[in-house]
């Protein structure tokens, strides 16, 4: 009897353990997924009808997003936070067509880079997606209960939606990201303090 207890007990035992890992190899992709930040519509800074000059546009029909095609600039540093105090940050606007939706993720840099745009823990987002937006936003009377301080209500005000923030960098070069939407994905690359000539 103790002997049959023992063998059922063994057997439980090696069924947990045989249940667990079959449980994390049935997701294998969980771990491949790049930490994720949602940019949310109300963040919105700007409303303009083109892209201004520096950037260039990207996708079919006119592009769905744009990026700068200079060389970024490095800022300040990140010296309060242990482990982060060589990084600095790179401004720049993110520009979405307000009717897209654009992804943006990070698949190539000189060491580490992390995008912000937003309020996120440091180093914890090399991607991002942002929109649609076009029907986000309150009605655009200046005295209407619903208007929320900043937001570049109404298509009068423009197509291109403007995001604030940038990339932080501990290492200046260039970083290519990724930028999907829909079925396009286009790829581009960002001179991060450094120049990207001769990058395709």
């Amino acid at each position: 009897m103790a002997e049959l207890a023992r063998i059922v007990g063994a057997a439980l035992v090696a069924g947990l353990v045989l249940g667990c890992t079959g449980s994390t190899a049935e997701h294998p992709e969980a771990t491949d997924q790049p930490p994720h930040q949602v940019v949310k519509c109300l963040g919105v800074i700007d409303a303009i009808p083109e892209p201004v000059p520096g950037y260039t546009a990207y996708g079919s029909g006119g592009g769905f997003v744009a990026l700068p095609s200079g060389v970024l600039q490095l800022g300040r540093s990140w010296s309060g936070v242990p482990g982060h105090a060589d990084y600095r940050f790179a401004k720049f606007g993110l520009l979405v067509r307000r009717s897209r939706q654009a992804s943006l993720e990070i698949v190539r840099a000189p060491d580490d880079a992390f995008l912000d745009y937003g309020q996120i823990e440091m180093g914890s987002a090399s991607a991002l997606t942002v929109g649609p937006c076009d029907t986000h936003g309150p009605l655009c009377e200046a005295d209407s209960a619903g208007n929320t301080s900043g937001w570049p209500c109404g298509a009068a005000r423009g197509e291109w939606l403007v995001w604030a923030g940038g990339i932080w960098v501990n290492e200046p070069g260039c970083v290519e990201v990724l930028a999907p939407s829909g079925d396009e994905e286009i790829s581009v690359w960002l001179a991060a303090g450094a120049s990207c000539d001769g990058r395709a």
